[in-house]
């Protein structure tokens, strides 16, 4: 009894090390950038479900075997599998198919074909493509080598003379069959059992081909929870960075007008920069119309501005130069893949300060320079258009709405005027490892101004306060920022 107990034990030992042990994959590739394709696989399936034995290991078996390692059957495949002892051959063709390239796959599991799948590509080194494979072959050997084990356990529970009688019990029931339809010829059965079997046959060799269409949309549904939000689908953006802008305000007055203010231009003094981006609904499902609906935020400030006055020209006057902005964003992804284009509209609230310290001047009218604080709604579009996978081109722009332009306006210095504005941006966004990116983006700003005659320095520079000496202003910034950011 002892004895009966341990052999019990083993064999359940034994099928239990089969039923929950990895499964051993041996790869075999052709075709097309076969070694590139090759190391991708292996490093998808890196600490997955599956081990992946030794290519090196696989090419000895081919040669022992006398097979060329390019064009392996499913039978060769089964063979090869044995002597490897290995639950599964892997058989991928890779090849041309337009602008992208397509990678065939034939399964290979307990020496039988099963279903076979594909997955198109651009660049077999992106974790998109290793992520598609990782998932696709987890799933498809995982659940074989599961029913492969049940198959044999259940096999060695059978019994193989009831089988043998109940064969010779069917084969006489057939004949029966035959012979009481007056059909005594023998060797019809037979044929049709060979019909049968090359007809087996002939469905088990178009299955090599036969790629599962249907499996697109699981192999997307697999991407989506393990690396869902590309860059043109992210959720979350937060970006810091440097940044620098010039800045050139010139007034439009009278012709032959010595008392009338220079032009100011500020050389290009560098700032720092922060950008986030927030769509919540992109968390749960990024695809969706909601999912393109979110907020965005925007702070740059000059880190240090000094300016001189011809007037007092022995005091510096520290200046603040600073821009933010904060408002609702509906993107609008062209496409399913990371190198579909989007639209992203918004609109929100923006304030841009410019202001001197003239606490350290004699006179505060020593620096001809007025400040300026406008407030305004920025309704405005992103385009976003993928070059690759890895870098895209974005530009866009905005309509300033100004309602309130600050100091300028006041009647001790321009006065009213009708004030007008408008930011263009373009840049590049590299994205790197699917979670980290770099923009680099020049902008320009611009705001007109046209003053109506009301202010004390619009109309009375030169002490005859009945003639009006300036018409207008363009204040005008150039400048540009790159920041590095963390995607999700």
């Amino acid at each position: 009894m002892p004895r009966t107990l341990l052999l019990v034990v083993f064999a359940l030992g034994m099928l239990a090390g089969s039923a929950f042990a990895k499964p051993k994959v041996a790869l075999a590739v052709d075709g097309e950038d076969a070694d590139e394709i090759l190391n991708a696989i292996i490093d998808a399936l890196d600490d997955s479900e599956l081990v992946v034995i030794s290519p090196k290991a696989v090419s000895r078996a081919i040669d022992d075997l006398g097979y060329e390692d390019d064009d392996l059957s499913t039978k060769q495949a089964g063979k090869l599998g044995k002597k490897l002892e290995v639950e599964a051959v892997v058989l991928a063709s890779s090849e041309r198919a337009g602008k992208h390239k397509l990678l065939r796959f034939r399964l290979v599991v307990g020496g039988k074909k099963v279903r076979g799948f594909r997955v198109t590509f651009n660049n077999a080194e992106s974790r998109n493509f290793k992520t598609k494979l990782r998932a696709k072959l987890e799933e498809r050997i995982g659940s074989e080598v599961e029913a492969l084990v049940a198959d044999r356990a259940s096999e060695e529970d059978d019994d193989e003379g009831d089988r043998d009688d109940d064969d010779r019990g069917r084969r006489s029931k057939r004949k029966k069959k035959r012979l009481a339809r007056g059909d005594d010829d023998e060797g019809r059965d037979d044929d049709d059992r060979d019909e049968r079997r090359r007809g087996r046959d002939r469905d088990d060799e178009d299955d090599d081909d036969e790629l599962d269409d249907s499996d697109e949309a699981a192999i997307e549904a697999s991407v989506r929870r393990v690396s869902p939000h590309a860059a043109n689908r992210v959720a979350i953006r937060v970006e810091s960075g440097v940044s620098f802008q010039n800045r050139r305000l010139v007034f439009t007055q009278r012709g032959n007008f010595p008392e009338g203010p220079k032009p100011f231009n500020v050389s290009p003094v560098p700032g720092a920069r922060f950008e986030a981006e927030l769509y919540p609904f992109a968390f749960s499902n990024p695809k969706s119309v909601l999912g393109g609906l979110g907020f965005a935020a925007e702070y740059d400030q000059t880190l240090s501005l000094t300016l001189r006055t011809s007037a007092e020209p022995d005091v510096p006057v520290a200046a603040t130069q600073r821009h933010w902005s904060v408002g609702a964003r509906l993107r609008i992804p062209f496409g399913g893949t990371p190198t579909s284009p989007s639209i992203t509209l918004g609109a929100g609230i923006a304030r841009r300060r410019f202001e001197a310290d003239r606490s350290g001047l004699m006179a505060a009218r020593s620096l001809d320079v007025p400040d300026t604080y406008y407030q305004m709604i920025d309704p405005g579009v992103q385009i976003r258009i993928p070059l690759a996978e890895v870098i895209a081109l974005t530009f866009g722009g905005e309509a300033l709405l100004i309602y309130d332009a600050g100091a300028i306006q006041k009647p001790t210095s321009y006065g009213q005027a009708k004030v007008f504005g408008a930011s263009a941006q373009a840049g590049l966004d590299i994205v790197l490892a699917n979670r980290f990116a770099i923009r680099l983006v020049g902008e320009v700003t611009q705001v007109g101004f046209s003053f109506t005659g009301k202010g004390e320095l619009s109309v009375n520079r030169d002490g005859d306060p009945t003639t009006k000496d300036i018409g207008g202003a363009t204040d005008r910034a150039i400048g540009g920022a790159a920041t590095i950011g963390v995607l999700y």
